[in-house]
C-alpha cells in the first residue's frame, strides 16, 4: 500500500484494534542532538558523494564515521596538549615563512 492510501485509510478507518494487535518491538534509538560542523565546501561535497554511493544520507555517514572514531579511541589516553600546541604553532610559522617569500 503507497504511503498516502495508507495515510487515507487511518483517517477513514478505526486503528484502536491494530494497535491492540501490534508487537512492541524496542531497538536502540540514539539520543537526536544536532550540531552544526564547518567543515569546507570540497569535504561536504565529497561526503555528499560517499553516502549518496552508499545509499545513505550524509548526515548519516558523518554520525557514523564519528562514531567509529569515539569508538575506536575510547580509552586512549588523552593528547598531549602543549605538545600538540607546539606542533600547530611550527607547522603555522613554517607556513608563515613560506607565504612571506618571493616565488621562485
Amino acid at each position: 500500500m503507497a504511503a498516502d492510501e495508507a495515510a487515507e485509510y487511518a483517517m477513514e478507518h478505526d486503528m484502536g484494534e491494530s494497535f491492540e494487535q501490534a508487537e512492541v518491538v524496542r531497538e536502540r534509538r540514539p539520543a537526536k542532538m544536532v550540531t552544526a560542523i564547518r567543515i569546507d565546501l570540497d569535504v561536504q561535497a565529497e561526503i555528499e558523494d560517499a553516502a549518496a554511493a552508499r545509499g545513505i544520507g550524509a548526515s548519516t555517514l558523518m554520525r557514523q564515521i564519528i562514531e567509529e572514531w569515539v569508538a575506536a579511541h575510547r580509552g586512549s589516553p588523552a593528547p598531549d596538549q602543549i605538545g600538540e600546541l607546539v606542533r600547530h604553532l611550527d607547522a603555522a610559522r613554517r607556513a608563515a615563512a613560506k607565504l612571506g617569500r618571493p616565488a621562485a
